[in-house]
């Protein structure tokens, strides 16, 4: 009996070329399998500050992880408020949201020292507490008793009052008045000892609270009030500056721990330089959100004596140091 070797020898021949194909394809299929999406929330507009950082940081990220990191951007409250959103990165159900530090103080009551009003003498000494030991010793805190590590520090900005009956040139205006507010202990305890009545809300439910007369005014930065078109049922613009907020890009530390050393590395860069460009732009955008809302928005404008505002908050700065076991963070920013 005789063998066909070369019908053989073709198929052994061709087995090897398979294999060899799919040895060489193997890397790209790894590859492909190793590529991860991060989920990133927050609670404001498309148009917004906020939005803005979210889509550069995602590029920066996926230029840094030469594309095998993808940041999934939610906006518009998809997945809930502020508060909503951070409790959800706490437990893990989120990759990452927009934090701020009156939110962080849920977690980590000292961390509301941060938002205290009229603790800044300018921006400059904002910067310094948020990049110098300060804000680090804050952030590991957070991180060990919440699950939330922070990424970056941008800035949030100053924050104005927007009342439907009255404008507040004094800070008898607030009394009785009931306004809209972050759901942070900061927030209320400031008002509260302004005599308004706060009435925490989140943040796309605003509009309609105001509308209806649930609430007489709200506080916040001047593009929230643009983008969320809170002057069509506000009439009065009050430049009261009474915070300087910080905002931030936060991941739950359990997936920023099961993360690679590169993609570490790549996020925290990111984040840094997402955070540096913010902060360049910031006053650009809030002196156009301020031009849009006098402008197109007629909102009435005051400017107030800040110094009567300040002086009525005084003690609150130390009371609620106290209270919140932050009164060594709150000498230390005053010595900066």
């Amino acid at each position: 009996m005789s063998i066909d070797l070369t019908l053989g020898r073709r198929n052994f021949m061709v087995g090897i070329g398979a294999a060899a194909i799919g040895t060489l394809a193997a890397p790209s299929i790894l590859r492909a399998q190793s590529k991860r999406t991060i989920r990133l929330a927050h609670h404001l507009p498309i148009q917004s500050e906020q939005h803005a950082a979210a889509e550069l940081f995602a590029a920066k990220v996926a230029e840094g992880t030469k594309g095998a990191v993808t940041i999934q951007i939610l906006p518009a409250a998809q997945m809930g408020g502020q508060r909503e959103i951070i409790e959800s990165v706490s437990i893990g159900t989120l990759d990452m949201g927009f934090g701020e530090s009156g939110l962080y103080a849920n977690y980590v009551p000292e961390f509301g020292v941060v938002a205290l009003p009229y603790l800044y003498r300018d921006f400059d000494h904002w910067q310094k507490t948020v990049d110098g030991d300060v804000g680090a010793t804050l952030s590991a805190a957070l991180d060990k008793k919440s699950g939330i590590r922070i990424v970056n520090w941008m800035v949030t900005g100053y924050r104005y009052t927007y009342s439907r009956t009255r404008p507040i040139a004094a800070p008898a205006d607030f009394k009785g008045m009931k306004v809209r507010l972050p759901e942070a202990p900061v927030f209320v305890k400031t008002f509260s000892t302004l005599g308004a009545i706060p009435t925490p809300i989140p943040a796309p439910e605003m509009y309609a609270a105001l509308q209806t007369g649930v609430v007489d005014a709200m506080e916040g930065t001047a593009e929230v009030a643009y983008t969320f078109k809170i002057f069509q049922v506000t009439k009065y613009f009050s430049k009261t500056r009474h915070i300087l907020l910080d905002g931030s890009f936060a991941i739950n530390s359990g997936l920023y721990a099961k993360l690679g050393a590169e993609e570490r590395a790549a996020i925290d860069k990111a984040g840094a330089e997402t955070a540096r460009e913010q902060r360049a732009k910031h006053f650009e955008r809030e002196a156009a959100a301020i031009a849009k809302l006098t402008g197109e928005g007629k909102m009435e404008v005051n400017e107030p004596n800040l110094k009567p505002f300040s002086d009525a908050l005084a003690n609150l700065q130390n009371e609620f140091a106290a209270a919140s076991k932050g009164t060594e963070l709150v000498e230390k920013i005053r010595k900066l």
